[in-house]
């Protein structure tokens, strides 16, 4: 990865102003199972259920109970979410001003079309739009999280960005299946007009990164493995959590039987 001379980020400019400038390439196959960065870290807690994704509560009194236990622990990870939102935040805008090895830059650009990172801060607004070529940005946090420092739908609109928000929760959060569909789709309709998509979360290292991947998955024909260890030789500290992974190789395997039915579809009859 090189510095491009006078892009924001680069030697002299302000720490975590810009992103680095990579090529992107198909990663290497692991010689172990470990995905390195991504996931050396120890397994989460339970990531969130909506009651309506549970199956129906009935049965015996132990079997409600337990659902009951679920949704608990549900809203209990969303609140401690909320308690650690902004002590968590300012630690990100502290390693983005780091000097030296313990700085992380604020975004990086993954290909040509995705820029992966923390929250778009309103003052960045005028750099991604001009610089990056900004059209679509895809906002994986829930709309607490960005409501004071970042732009409302209509302030994005404004500055001639489409917003797609795709809520999940922060820290233990997994996005569902439906919703990696929906931020591929808003990407590659934006790839198509020649624009580009930034995607966030808080940090831009894991609910981000999983639809970053997911994206890697569609449009390079890359397994799950291999889209995280490509966004890792990027963006070095994202964090793809076990659930996370999980609804990577569901999204992969659903994308794969659907390329080959149109494969199949398209071949002509000899």
């Amino acid at each position: 990865m090189v510095w491009v001379p006078g892009a924001p980020g680069g030697p002299g400019d302000s720490p975590g102003a810009g992103p680095e400038v990579a090529t992107l390439e198909r990663p290497a196959p692991a010689g172990s199972s470990s995905l390195g960065a991504a996931a050396a870290s120890p397994p989460p807690w339970p990531g969130p259920r909506s009651p309506a994704s549970c199956p129906a509560v009935g049965g015996s009194p132990l079997r409600r109970a337990g659902w009951a236990g679920m949704a608990a622990g549900t809203l209990l990870e969303a609140g401690l979410a909320r308690v650690l939102y902004y002590p968590t935040l300012l630690y990100t805008v502290f390693r983005g001003k780091m000097p030296g090895r313990a700085h992380r830059d604020w975004y990086h650009r993954i290909d040509s079309t995705v820029l992966l990172g923390a929250l778009p801060l309103r003052s960045m607004t005028r750099r991604l739009v001009q610089d990056e070529n900004v059209r679509g940005v895809i906002t994986m946090n829930e709309e607490y999280e960005t409501r004071f420092l970042c732009n409302s739908s209509k302030e994005w609109e404004k500055a001639g960005v489409e917003q797609l928000r795709l809520s999940t929760v922060d820290m233990t959060g997994v996005p569902t299946l439906a919703n990696l569909q929906k931020g591929v789709q808003f990407t590659i309709r934006h790839q198509s007009l020649g624009h580009s998509v930034y995607v966030h979360c808080k940090a831009g290292r894991s609910r981000s990164a999983t639809m970053v991947a997911a994206y890697l998955i569609q449009v390079y024909h890359w397994t799950p493995e291999e889209a995280i260890r490509a966004i890792t030789k990027i963006r070095s500290h994202i964090y793809i959590r076990p659930g996370q992974l999980e609804v990577l190789k569901e999204f992969h395997k659903v994308t794969t039987a659907g390329a080959a039915k149109t494969e199949i579809h398209h071949t002509p009859l000899t």
